[in-house]
């Protein structure tokens, strides 16, 4: 049997999620993208980058045989890795995801948010389009045995009757002063709490599931050509639908005018009752979904998923009540980012399509984008 092709890797931001927290104890590892990388035997690592020397430094004292680099420009004209992660902060988005796929890597590895705002998005969009080069955006949860299993547990719920997603934490909610660094919480953790929601309302074949497949013909040749016969297959309930005209109650501003809680309602085909809510106001950290269906529910946030069947009550006769569901076997770890690696792996060796595209990127930021407008609109 021939040995497993290896890929070779570049991290452009080499922080939090670059680096630093597949150091954190506490978390599920690997947490990072250098972790994560470095503990798939199919990758090596030949190559970081950062602007900031000491992140740089750091970095390197644990991956001696990586080569360093302050400027992204520079690590191109020298390697020619297989896979480029981009990892830096959200303003910097739009011009490291484009000078890494007009290098041309077989794939690029993009942090969520996609970008700024739908603008840089789509420009990112277009020129991975026109360079032929697929890019994978990581909304880490798409890839989470936790979440997977939850999906996989909506048939058994019955029709769902509503889709609660909260998220807690004490970062402000939208700060107009910080629209040009994304550093307020609707975009930079509203991504993923958007991106969840979406992933229980797509099947499988839709939105996220169908552009990506495109790119795997492009070594047979007719890339765009594919994609667009791809794209044009319409699935039932699209991205407008799902997720689109909200009506936003709960809004509350700081004595600045910033924008510190919000619940966003929607109701479409596939489930009446949907709703968004985020604060900025809490003293602890959470993120939870809880999906209703006719004859159970879904509970799941960070570290936790709960099942729940209907079944005879046991306290009222002639009543049914919900119990937990013991029949499921549930994850013991998450394995979010191993699971993105491989995924990555996977889908160069043509054995899978990619699970979180920059298209499904891009459907969770235009509703953010809407729910931005219309905070702007009422101020």
């Amino acid at each position: 049997m021939a040995a497993e092709k290896p890929y070779t890797a570049a991290i452009v931001g080499l922080g939090r999620i670059g680096y630093s927290l597949g150091l954190d104890k506490k978390r599920e590892q690997p947490a990072s993208h250098t972790s994560a990388l470095n503990d798939n035997p199919r990758i090596k690592i030949i190559a970081g980058c950062d602007t900031d020397e000491c992140a740089l430094k750091a970095w390197h004292e644990a991956n001696r045989k990586a080569a360093v680099y302050t400027d992204s420009a520079n690590l191109y004209a020298r390697h020619r890795p297989d896979i480029i992660v981009i990892a830096v902060n959200e303003n910097a988005h739009q011009k490291e995801a484009v000078e890494a796929i007009k290098s041309k890597p077989k794939l690029v590895i993009l942090e969520k948010p996609v970008a700024l705002n739908m603008d840089e998005a789509k420009y990112i969009q277009a020129v991975a389009e026109s360079f032929g080069v697929p890019v994978l955006v990581n909304h880490e949860r798409r890839f989470a045995e936790d979440f997977k299993t939850a999906k996989k547990y909506l048939s058994s719920i019955g029709p769902v009757q509503s889709i609660n997603a909260c998220l807690c934490s004490s970062l402000c909610v939208y700060n107009p002063a910080e629209e040009n660094s994304g550093a307020y919480s609707l975009l930079h953790d509203g991504t993923h709490l958007v991106d969840a929601v979406l992933y229980f309302l797509e099947k499988d074949s839709q939105i996220s599931g169908t552009i990506q497949k495109a790119y795997h013909e492009e070594k047979k040749g007719g890339l765009l050509s594919m994609a667009k016969s791809i794209t044009e297959q319409k699935p039932s309930f699209t991205l407008s639908q799902l997720l689109n005209e909200p009506v936003l109650t709960g809004i509350f501003r700081d004595e600045k005018q910033n924008i510190r809680q919000f619940s966003a309602h929607y109701s479409n085909g596939l489930c009446p009752d949907i709703t968004i809510s985020m604060s900025g106001r809490s003293r602890f950290f959470s993120f939870e979904v809880t999906i209703t269906g006719t004859q159970g529910r879904i509970c799941i946030g960070n570290g936790y998923l709960k099942l729940y069947r209907r079944e005879n009550s046991t306290l009222y006769s002639g009543f049914y009540s919900l119990a937990a569901d013991k029949s499921v076997k549930l994850p013991k770890k998450t394995l979010f980012f191993a699971n993105m690696i491989k995924n990555a792996v996977d889908f160069l060796d043509n054995r899978a399509p990619l699970l979180s595209t920059i298209q499904s990127g891009i459907n969770a930021l235009a509703v953010l984008e809407e729910i931005k407008r219309l905070f702007q609109k009422q101020q």
